[in-house]
């Protein structure tokens, strides 16, 4: 038998369990050049990333594609979740004493 846990509290759901998926992806069109795109010396940069993965061995890319999370909720934080998907509730107004 298969248990879950909420990834928000870490209880354990026994029957309500709720699956929230997060798409996270660059908002900016890569295909959109600007003046600063073709001031940039592009030959240079691949130049000194050679050089740097020649002396270490090792070459990284940054993740730049979509990236795609899934997490297991419970009912409460997911009525939690609903209600402030970024966590942060809405500011309470402050109380002004009426002088």
């Amino acid at each position: 038998m298969i248990h879950y846990s909420c990834d928000l509290c870490g209880k354990k759901i026994r029957n309500e369990r709720y699956t929230v998926k997060v798409e996270i992806a660059p908002a900016v069109d890569p295909d959109e050049l600007t003046p600063a795109d073709l001031d940039v010396d592009h030959l240079q940069l691949i130049a000194e990333e050679i050089s740097a993965m020649e002396s270490t061995a090792e070459f990284a890319l940054p993740e730049t594609g979509p990236q795609q999370l899934q997490f297991d909720l419970c009912a409460r934080c997911c009525h939690t979740y609903a209600r402030s998907p970024l966590g942060r509730l809405s500011p309470t107004r402050p109380n002004f004493s009426h002088n």
